[in-house]
């Protein structure tokens, strides 16, 4: 029976590691649920991990656990841990609920402190699937961003709104194709759930800033989708300038590093030296032929 119980302790790193191979095919061959679901599931048992060795080396003494742990990593995974493993998974979706809590007080708050208005919706563009509301908000800073929120409402009780907010200075700098360029980028971060697990995964990354994976993992999520976001928003206007001008136009102003977190992805000077590379690949895509484009497009 004790040999049965060490053995079940040992199955979490195996479920970890086959994730975390998962994820690694998926991240550059499957659509963004697909990834996002694999990220989460990693994410979830690497927190067990984390709270099960921070509870083990308190109760070893702090420092002494810490010298104990690193000399015998596998000394955790004894029988006479597995309550520890319990307490461990408590605190794991303890974290996680906190996140998500974050996650959905920063959207309200947002709403609430930026008072937004209303903003028709484009002709130029298809209208959302789901419950969408587009907003602008008054500030001398172009940026613009989605999130999701939970309502009740809906067949289960609970159901998603999604919200695309337009900085009044963006709705300044831009003509009204580059503003469709954009608008469908943040479309197609809607349609990919980022507004429900990405930043669910960045509120995470920020709550927990000493623990590399989980900071380096939301990184490459962040990336990948701003990649991602840009390809649909060509598919959907056919005029992947529209989008390169809009960026250009963002990141090369002087505020743009304090700014634009949500357009350029992570916004500040890395987000400007992201954003030139996603100029180059909307340009590519523009001479390759793919997406002829209207005059003046």
């Amino acid at each position: 029976m004790g040999t049965t119980l060490v053995a079940l302790l040992y199955l979490p790193v195996l479920a970890w590691v086959a994730v975390g191979l998962g994820l690694l095919v998926a991240f550059r061959r499957s659509a963004s649920a697909v990834v996002f679901r694999l990220a989460a599931v990693f994410l979830g048992i690497w927190a067990l991990f984390a709270t099960t060795g921070a509870l083990w080396i308190v109760t070893r003494g702090s420092w002494s656990g810490v010298v104990d742990l690193a000399h015998s990593p596998m000394l955790v995974f004894q029988l006479q841990y597995a309550r520890l493993w319990v307490a461990g998974g408590v605190g794991a979706f303890g974290v996680f609920l906190l996140a998500f809590l974050l996650s959905q007080a920063v959207g309200r708050g947002f709403l609430a402190i930026l008072r937004p208005q209303p903003l028709g919706w484009p002709d130029g563009l298809p209208a959302a699937t789901n419950p969408t509301t587009l907003l602008r908000f008054a500030s001398d800073r172009p940026d613009a961003f989605a999130f999701t929120l939970l309502e009740r409402g809906g067949r289960s009780g609970i159901r998603r709104h999604d919200f695309i907010l337009l900085s009044q200075a963006l709705l300044d700098l831009l003509t009204t194709l580059e503003l469709e360029a954009v608008l469908a980028h943040e479309l197609s971060h809607i349609r990919a759930l980022d507004g429900r697990y990405l930043t669910f995964f960045r509120t995470l990354a920020r709550t927990m800033r000493w623990d590399p994976i989980l900071v380096f993992l939301a990184d490459r999520l962040t990336v990948r989708e701003e990649y991602r976001a840009d390809l649909d928003a060509v598919a959907a206007t056919r005029r992947p300038r529209a989008l390169a001008r809009a960026l250009y136009k963002v990141a090369r102003l002087p505020a743009a590093p304090r700014a634009a977190a949500g357009l350029l992805g992570v916004g500040g000077r890395r987000g400007q030296r992201q954003a030139t590379e996603r100029i180059r690949r909307l340009v590519r895509l523009a001479e390759s032929g793919r997406f002829p484009e209207e005059p003046g497009g």
